[in-house]
């Protein structure tokens, strides 16, 4: 029996049945303390996802604001 290779991280795992349009761009954000403990308290309280709530914050932070590019092509390049 051969043994089983894990991925190293799981930045390495494959999406499943993903598309490039569905996959996740990751990012590195940096909160104040405060703002990180409030926010993992309320996904801890809620069983909802750190990353959930970020993505609902930029994604109503961008339906607020629109689209601000100078092109006004919304447009990934």
């Amino acid at each position: 029996m051969r043994p089983i290779e894990m991925p190293r991280s799981i930045t390495q795992m494959p999406l499943m049945g993903a598309s490039a349009a569905t996959r996740l761009e990751p990012m590195l954000i940096r909160l104040p303390p405060e703002l990180a403990d409030r926010l993992r308290r309320l996904a801890r309280a809620t069983r909802i996802r750190q990353s959930d709530y970020l993505r609902e914050a930029v994604s109503d932070l961008l339906a607020k604001y629109g689209d601000t590019s100078p092109s006004g092509d919304s447009a990934s390049p």
